[in-house]
């Protein structure tokens, strides 16, 4: 055995950073040799293992979009790993971390907020780093990564401070990404400028909207009608003194400002649909549970997809499976569900057409969004709460983020055609406006802020915008309202072409990569080994996250990042670089 140390680099440290670092010991404890490999991470963010989305020092208005019973199902304990005479500690669950009862299913589930899951991170990571540093198996280096070439065989890495450094193998997991802006932003951003107007055209930290120089007499209009609206809602009430109250004998709550919040907020999207609520409580939620047999089938419709990839033309064989789940467990509500007359068949031809045109499927059984916005979001509030009967695509909804959890865990990498896997990605993505919904109580924190008249929903569909010398000048039908603040609620999507950091278009430029699509990431293998725009598939570059979407599916999924797709690179590199 060959007593030259490998060096391994693994750029990104937080929760996909930490998933892979853990994968990587626990795989190369079972044929640990001394001296045999170095491994040296890369993160300018403060806490090592959260990164910044669930960095503990953001303000606790930004609440997590998983509740806590999902996060203790999937951050499971990690063993204690030995790699000679490192003895790596066992860290507890998040389910024991955070002393989580899940034995009631009467009450609301809880949605912890994002530093709190950041604490655990943080200390989970630390828990490991701190030992392998103190056997010179692990380097840190607090900084950003702007390039990486391949000469010889071997990884020539640069950070923002223009060292370098040398690997034989590199992984990146380096999660949102900058992208190039708009136009739009773009326009807007000028305009700030030569008019000094406050424009904020990053959602995150939500915590920089809480500042001074936002007055209570300033109009805020904020850019998206999603989750991160509701995270900026929150900071730009509650992380000004504002209160919500429940309103006894309903499921409302009452908005009480304060005398620093802003009293006019207006949101705007382009098309003004509402994120639906996930189910208040798991008794709830287990209404929309296919049993264990129609998962069973789901499992094994996948898998024959991933024995054969090639056979499939299209994304019909998801939707088909998604309906197959779908109208047992609609048919199953029964009273709890909008009443009809439909077969199952004729049941299974509207749930298809629902999922494939959900903009032209009109039924009694759907939901109408023709209808004022407030009164669509009192209907999906009621029907999560358990109060309303289920409409047929909120059932779809719910359904979809149970299969969801089953397709990311074991089907994440299916190797489709690149159009069939942008199909699939699309309707993926269509779902999650249910699938990803936020908590009960930030649709009853909306509502509220639209009872007291702070949040103004009349533009909230595609509103002509005019740039005026105070600021933006929204206008719909016959109303017009002007607003001094901006802010941006849109994350963009994983798409590469679009991405800035200097890093990837580093990669793009020398054609190290190679993007599935303009509109998606970039092709990878299973173990995650990145495939070159001439077909390579040897390099010594591996990804893991946001920017494989379209070689996987699952990329937002905090749960996901501990999934099977660190332990197969970890795996495959081990084998390379170790055994």
């Amino acid at each position: 055995m060959s007593k030259t140390k490998k060096r391994l680099a693994i750029v990104g440290a937080g929760p996909r950073g930490l998933a892979a670092l853990e994968a990587l010991c626990l795989a190369w404890s079972s044929q640990y040799h001394e001296n045999t490999l170095k491994i040296q991470m890369f993160e300018p963010a403060d806490f090592l293992g959260a990164g910044q989305v669930w960095s503990p020092a953001q303000v606790d208005t930004n609440l997590s979009n998983i509740h806590e019973r999902h996060i203790s199902s999937g951050l499971l304990q990690r063993p204690e790993i030995k790699l000679g005479d490192c003895l790596i500690p066992a860290f507890e669950s998040y389910n024991s971390w955070a002393d989580f009862d899940s034995q009631d299913l009467s009450s609301p589930d809880f949605f912890p907020p994002r530093s709190k899951l950041g604490a655990y991170l943080h200390a989970r990571f630390t828990s490991i780093s701190e030992v392998l540093e103190a056997h010179s198996l692990l380097e840190i280096h607090k900084v950003g990564i702007i390039d990486l070439e391949i000469l010889n065989g071997k990884c020539r890495i640069t950070d923002s401070n223009n060292n370098e450094y040398t690997a034989d193998e590199v992984l990146l997991t380096i999660g949102h990404q900058p992208t190039y802006e708009s136009e739009q932003l773009e326009s807007w951003e000028k305009h700030a400028a030569k008019s000094n107007l406050l424009l904020y055209t990053d959602p995150y930290p939500v915590g920089a909207l809480e500042t001074e120089r936002i007055k209570p007499e300033m109009a805020v209009a904020m850019r998206g009608f999603g989750l991160s609206m509701v995270d900026q809602v929150r900071a730009l009430t509650l992380g000004f003194g504002g209160t919500f109250e429940a309103l006894s004998g309903t499921n409302k709550l009452v908005y009480k400002t304060s005398s620093r919040a802003p009293h006019q907020l207006v949101a705007f999207s382009l098309d003004g649909l509402p994120p639906a609520p996930k189910p208040f409580t798991p008794k709830i939620d287990f209404w929309f549970k296919p049993t264990e047999n129609e998962m069973f089938q789901f499992k094994n419709q996948m898998q024959q997809v991933k024995e054969s990839p090639q056979k499939y033309k299209d994304a019909s064989f998801l939707l088909e499976a998604i309906t197959n789940l779908t109208v047992p467990v609609f048919i199953r509500l029964g009273e709890k569900a909008r009443k009809h007359n439909l077969s199952e068949e004729e049941l299974q031809e509207l749930t298809l057409k629902l999922i494939k045109e959900p903009n032209e499927c009109k039924h009694a059984l759907i939901l109408d969004y023709d209808k004022p916005v407030v009164e669509v979001m009192y209907e999906l509030l009621d029907m999560a709460c358990g109060d309303e009967v289920v409409s047929l695509d909120y059932c779809l909804g719910q359904v979809w983020r149970h299969a969801l959890g089953v397709f990311f865990h074991d089907f994440n990498h299916l190797d489709l055609d690149d159009e069939v896997m942008i199909e699939v990605v699309k309707y993926v993505e269509a779902s999650k406006r249910y699938s990803y919904g936020p908590p009960v109580e930030s649709l009853q924190q909306l509502l509220a802020l639209v009872e007291a008249k702070i949040l103004d929903l009349n533009f909230v569909n595609d509103p002509v915008i005019e740039l005026i010398p105070s600021g933006w000048e929204l206008q719909k039908s016959s109303n017009a309202i002007a607003v001094e603040v901006m802010v941006n609620s849109v994350i963009d999507p994983p798409q590469i072409l679009k991405v800035s950091s200097p890093l990837i278009q580093n990669l793009i430029h020398d054609n190290k990569v190679n993007a599935v699509h303009y509109k998606l990431g970039l092709h990878t293998l299973e173990d995650g080994r990145i495939i070159s725009k001439a077909g390579n598939t040897h390099q010594p570059v591996a990804l893991l996250g946001r920017l494989a979407k379209g070689s996987v599916i699952g990329v937002d999924d905090l749960i996901e990042c501990f999934g099977k797709p660190a332990g197969k690179w970890a795996r495959a590199v081990i084998k390379r670089l170790v055994a």
